[in-house]
């Protein structure tokens, strides 16, 4: 309370000139600091919630064209991968006209099949080995033997999906 009357003294004992460049420096300080503590912090904040909005737009955009491509390569990769590994492997040796040199398909642990040919062309193997890679199926071992009187082969294969 001491202090406020003080103030009010100093005050009255002020001109009038001096009380209104105080008045006029007290309204200038008091709209400073508004800008200062209220406007210029919302602003800033708006302006950093765009740049987040419009960076977090184009990361949804790059995912979406990241989910598009997956959705395809995985429609592309069952259309391929439909049925069991043994009726892949069948089915794609009847269309590369391996069927008959076909002499044992034997299941070996998961999604592996021991496969073995005789009386195969080489050129027909290489391509029905390109038709199971196509498919997702590799051959992680091979044994490959030429029968000197035919020249076909005899082929033991360890094939993977």
């Amino acid at each position: 309370m001491e202090l406020m009357n003080v103030l009010k003294s100093r005050w009255s004992g002020l001109q009038a000139r001096e009380q209104q460049v105080l008045r006029i420096g007290a309204v200038i300080l008091g709209l400073l600091l508004i800008y200062l503590l209220i406007v210029d912090p919302v602003y800033s904040g708006r302006k950093n919630a765009e740049q987040r909005l419009q960076a977090t737009r184009e990361a949804v955009s790059v995912m979406q064209g990241q989910a598009a491509d997956l959705m395809a390569s995985t429609a592309t990769s069952q259309a391929q991968g439909s049925g069991s590994l043994l009726t892949r492997i069948e089915s794609s040796a009847e269309k590369q006209g391996l069927r008959n040199a076909l002499r044992r398909l034997q299941p070996s642990g998961n999604d592996q099949m021991q496969v073995s040919l005789e009386g195969a062309s080489y050129t027909q193997l290489i391509q029905w080995l390109g038709d199971l890679d196509q498919q997702g199926i590799r051959a992680i071992r091979a044994d490959i033997q030429l029968d000197s009187q035919s020249d076909l082969l005899e082929v033991q294969l360890l094939l993977v999906r």
